[in-house]
C-alpha cells in the first residue's frame, strides 16, 4: 500500500506540475489535491524535491527494464529518447524552475545510472578498462542529457532518429561485445 500512495502523490504532483508549474506546488497543496494528509506526505517524502527524486527513479527502472528487452544498443537508446519526449511537458516545467540545478544534476545521474547499467548488463561487460568506462559514462551523460534537454526544448524529436544518432556517435566498444 504505501508504494501506491508514493505513486499517486508523485502522480499527483507531474498533474500539478504540467498544469501550472514546478515552483506554485507546495506541500498543502499537493495534498490538498492527493486528499490526503501532511502526515501521509511526510512518511513518504521529506519534500517536493525528494517526490521529484522518487519519480525519476521510478522512471529510470521501468526504462532500464524495458531497454534490457531491446535487441540492439540503438533500441535500448531509443527507450530513453521516447521517454524523455514523452514527458517533455514536465520536464520543460521542472527545468523553467527554480530547482533548475537541482533538475540538470538529477538527470545526467538518472542518465548516467541508466547507461551504466545497460553496459554493465550487456554483452560487453567484461571487456571495458574501467577507468575508461567511468570517464565515457560522465561524457556521454552530461551530453546525452544535454540532448535531450534541447529535444524538450524543441517539442518534438523522432526517438529513433535520436537514438540512431547518439549511437553511431557512441563508441560500438563499449555498448557491444568486440
Amino acid at each position: 500500500m504505501p508504494m501506491d500512495m508514493k505513486k499517486m502523490i508523485a502522480q499527483t504532483f507531474a498533474r500539478m506540475a504540467r498544469e501550472g508549474g514546478v515552483d506554485k506546488i507546495t506541500v498543502k497543496a499537493l495534498i490538498g489535491e492527493c486528499g490526503t494528509s501532511r502526515q501521509t506526505f511526510y512518511y513518504h517524502f521529506q519534500d517536493i524535491v525528494e517526490v521529484i527524486e522518487w519519480s525519476v527513479e521510478q522512471e529510470n527502472k521501468r526504462m532500464l527494464e524495458q531497454s534490457l528487452q531491446a535487441r540492439t544498443p540503438q533500441e535500448a537508446l531509443a527507450v530513453i529518447v521516447a521517454s524523455t519526449m514523452e514527458n517533455r511537458v514536465l520536464i520543460r516545467k521542472l527545468m523553467n524552475s527554480q530547482k533548475r540545478e537541482h533538475i540538470e544534476r538529477l538527470f545526467v545521474q538518472a542518465t548516467r545510472t541508466y547507461l551504466g547499467e545497460l553496459i554493465h548488463r550487456g554483452p560487453g561487460a567484461g571487456t571495458v578498462n574501467l577507468a575508461d568506462l567511468e570517464l565515457a559514462l560522465d561524457l556521454w551523460s552530461f551530453g546525452i542529457s544535454g540532448v535531450l534537454f534541447l529535444c524538450c526544448e524543441k517539442g518534438e524529436a523522432d526517438p529513433e532518429r535520436v537514438a540512431a544518432q547518439i549511437y553511431r556517435i557512441l563508441s560500438a566498444q563499449f555498448l557491444e561485445a568486440p
